[in-house]
């Protein structure tokens, strides 16, 4: 799951434990919490084998993948961990090493789903870039619809209620100053990743109606997945 974050100054030296390549991936461990080489060695194999899995199905994933792992508290308090991509090859891990599940419970339950999703942001990005609010919609559903249906994972984000086609007729609807992380992550009305998962079914519908995969999908243009019904005839 993408969120916006600030461009990290790497200090040299600030690496604590930089393993070898697992499939591609160079899994990089940052800050004061020592991680055990029990953890160490389970993110970079679940990493890896993410990787291997997630090119299967996208080719155009980076042969060679930075996956940097952090401690934090900005996390979804549900898994105890977030990510973060920027194309065309470096991701952002961060875990809770607080949470009650512990980072290696963690890792090993949403860290391959997190990795699939941000593996598609990465090949996205290489030719699309979500600069509008409709843009970030298609491309977190479309990562959120190949996280489901290739890292074989239920994310929350992913589960659209029946109604959801009102939320896509709220979205268009909203002026170019929205504000993006209301209509993202947390609604002041209280509801929660309305972005994903209106994108998810909007994505679903392309999928269908196109008779293609999320990863086969990954450089459609946004007014492709988004297609807004014709009007209902007025009664008279």
């Amino acid at each position: 799951m993408t969120k916006p974050v600030a461009l990290v100054v790497l200090l040299l030296g600030a690496c604590g434990a930089c393993g070898a390549p697992v499939d591609g991936v160079q899994t990089q461990f940052f800050g004061s919490y020592a991680f055990s080489g029990t953890e160490r060695r389970t993110i970079a194999r679940i990493a890896g084998l993410a990787a291997r899995d997630a090119r299967r199905h996208l080719p155009a994933l980076a042969s060679k993948i930075t996956l940097q792992v952090y401690t934090g508290k900005d996390v979804i308090p549900e898994l105890g961990a977030g990510a973060t991509a920027i194309s065309p090859d470096w991701i952002r891990w961060t875990v809770d090493p607080d949470n009650p599940q512990g980072v290696l419970k963690i890792a090993e339950t949403h860290l391959r789903g997190a990795l699939f999703h941000e593996f598609h942001h990465l090949v996205r990005g290489t030719t699309i870039s979500p600069g509008t609010l409709k843009d970030q919609v298609v491309t977190e559903g479309m990562a959120t619809a190949f996280e489901r249906d290739f890292a074989g994972v239920a994310p929350l984000w992913s589960e659209y209620p029946g109604d959801v086609s009102s939320w896509v007729e709220e979205l268009a609807k909203l002026p170019p100053t929205a504000k993006h992380a209301d209509w993202m992550f947390r609604h002041p009305d209280g509801r929660r990743w309305i972005g994903y998962k209106a994108g998810t079914y909007l994505v679903d519908q392309a999928m269908k109606r196109l008779n293609r995969s999320s990863a086969e999908l990954v450089s459609t243009p946004t007014d492709e997945i988004w297609i807004t019904p014709p009007a209902r005839p007025q009664s008279d």
